[in-house]
């Protein structure tokens, strides 16, 4: 305090409005503005909320269409035994499906077996050697099959022994419900 006896008015008054200054932008920085960007925030969290319930309330409208429409994607997508089982099955169905269109497989691959928490995901590895057509022919049987297989990705080469087959790698996958 015994420097303000030293000050003159005029300092004494630049210093009170310095310290008026501080203090208002120190409340505005630290009280004002964060209580703002709160309630500015709840305002957004309402939209959000309300939007997620809107979404929500169609979804609850189509309860009826969209059980139907599971349970008869739940025949396709859920198979009961034991994975092996579940695998072999599999196999089986990418190897009758490969004989009725002259499709040869070289070899085919289970790979590992991806768990999920409601589904496992199911992937096969092939090389093949095949024509276009029993290529296209192949892929299309396996999408529409009981199985509901899908190929996930096909690498295509020109075989070198004979150059009107191509060589085929390819990975597919099938998506098994728990």
């Amino acid at each position: 305090m015994r420097f303000l006896k030293k000050l003159s008015s005029r300092e004494k008054r630049l210093l009170i409005v310095t310290m008026g200054i501080f203090f208002v932008v120190g409340t505005y920085v630290y009280l004002i503005e964060p209580l703002w960007n709160y309630w500015i925030g709840l305002d957004a969290e309402i939209i959000q909320y309300q939007d997620k319930l809107r979404r929500a309330q169609s979804i609850l409208r189509r309860e009826k269409f969209i059980v139907k429409t599971y349970k008869k994607y739940e025949k396709k997508l859920k198979i009961e035994g034991s994975d092996q089982a579940k695998t072999a099955r599999i196999l089986k169905e990418i190897e009758t499906t490969a004989r009725n269109n002259q499709f040869n497989i070289n070899d085919i691959k289970p790979q590992s077996i991806r768990d999920r928490e409601f589904y496992k995901f199911y992937l096969i590895e092939l090389e093949a050697e095949a024509d276009v057509m029993s290529l296209a022919k192949f892929i299309y049987d396996l999408q529409i099959s009981q199985q509901s297989l899908r190929v996930s990705r096909l690498q295509l080469a020109v075989s070198s022994s004979k150059p009107h087959l191509l060589k085929v790698d390819m990975i597919i996958t099938k998506v098994i419900l728990q």
